[in-house]
């Protein structure tokens, strides 16, 4: 009775295969230690702006508008950082895919892959879980392998941070690293490392695509048991305000906002609600703002606008902020003293009904205040923009020129 299969490899094979591993050296010079990368400082939002509730770092963030340094407080971080080159997906190219094929199609070679598997060897690990049809091999050998295998292949993954982010940055390796973590969903102690290695490197992980997707894999049913995934949350709290000024990380915390459930949801929310002065000057911060308006929680709607209390004018006037403010106007139980804050500044609302962005907030504000009980307010603010009216009728203004006499037409 044959015990292979039909093209077996021979002993010759075997060996040129495994010296190819073991000779495996990386030529990418991106491909730098963990220990050795440190990325740029990102650049502040705007110079008066700090955080306004304390991490859980430990270092307060209360708001400074006093313009005055303090050591203690963290400033706030745009959107300019970069994935460091080290953690870079970067499968080894050079090193055959069909031998690895070939090899899990032998009962010898197969039993050299398992062992190359569990051996810690984090340049095999990487080329397999990274690889487009190898992740399968790496797919099959976890579900079928023994708690020792399984313990082994888990540890070398997590307590190697490049390796782990290398490969949940990866198209392909994200893929492989979901697997290990349904592998290990009902194996407490193995799903521990997991948690702590996914907390340890969560603002890295939520900055790219398919690092967010293993993240948000944590926050399903099967992982919320005792807890589990509340490492995940206590990360998200200690990040999310970076990750809200980050281009892609804006995205991905949008999408974590809408899966996570308890009471770090709401943690996160105010924390993201007390912020929204900052956030909302911000190219990618404005759209978590407003992303968290559109969940139409009163409580966190009062916050947001409280937050922004004397800041609606110099808003009204960015692209970003002018979005926000927007968002702002639609909610009745904040309408009315957004719209008093504009009346209160008279002498800069024609400012904005002339602006490239603030007519639209200006538009929006006369629209809103239409409705029954705020025909008064919509009459103070057709008032006080008729006593400069002429004004309005070029340039930007002229939409909010156009909005008024439709008014009278109604009316």
């Amino acid at each position: 009775m044959e015990t292979s299969r039909t093209h077996p490899v021979s002993e010759t094979q075997l060996n040129n295969l495994s010296l190819s591993f073991e000779n495996l050296q990386v030529n990418d010079p991106s491909y730098s230690s963990f220990n050795e990368i440190h990325p740029s400082p990102p650049v502040p939002l705007y110079p008066q702006s700090t955080w306004a509730v304390p991490s859980s770092s430990g270092r307060s963030t209360v708001p400074n508008l006093s313009g005055t340094s303090n050591p203690q407080y963290e400033t706030i971080t745009s959107s300019n950082f970069q994935t460091p080159l080290g953690f870079q997906a970067n499968p080894f190219q050079h090193c055959a895919n069909s031998g690895i094929l070939l090899l899990a199609q032998d009962e010898q070679g197969s039993q050299y892959l398992q062992e190359k598997l569990t051996s810690g060897d984090s340049r095999f690990l990487d080329k397999i879980i990274c690889n487009q049809y190898a992740r399968f091999v790496f797919g099959k050998f976890i579900e079928t392998c023994n708690e020792d295998q399984l313990l082994r292949i888990t540890l070398q993954i997590t307590s190697q941070d490049q390796l782990f982010v290398q490969a949940s940055v990866d198209k392909f390796g994200s893929s492989s690293i979901r697997k290990l973590m349904k592998a290990v969903a009902n194996r407490p102690p193995l799903l521990d490392l997991v948690m702590k290695a996914l907390k340890r490197l969560f603002r890295l992980l939520m900055m790219t695509k398919p690092g967010s997707s293993v993240v948000l894999q944590c926050l399903e049913q099967i992982y919320q048991h005792n807890n589990k995934n509340d490492f995940i949350y206590q990360a998200a709290l200690e990040h999310c305000l970076y990750l809200a000024c980050h281009e892609q990380g804006c995205i991905n915390l949008n999408n974590f906002i809408d899966e996570m459930k308890g009471p770090r949801r709401k943690q996160i929310l105010y924390l993201i609600s007390v912020n929204a002065a900052s956030l909302s000057r911000n190219f990618s911060g404005n759209y978590v703002v407003q992303h968290v308006l559109e969940l139409e929680d009163p409580y966190l709607i009062e916050t947001i606008c409280f937050s922004l209390r004397g800041h609606y004018i110099d808003l009204s006037l960015t692209k970003c902020g002018s979005f926000v403010v927007q968002n702002c106007l639609k909610y009745r139980i904040t309408v009315n003293y957004i719209v008093e804050e504009f009346l209160l500044n008279s002498g800069q609302i024609f400012r904005v009904a002339c602006d490239k962005y603030g007519n639209y907030v200006i538009q929006t504000a006369l629209i809103e205040t239409m409705r029954p009980n705020s025909l008064h307010l919509h009459q103070r603010l057709v008032t006080k923009l008729q006593q400069n009216l002429d004004s309005l009728r070029f340039g930007y203004g002229k939409h909010v020129y156009n909005l008024i006499k439709d008014c009278d037409l109604q009316n």
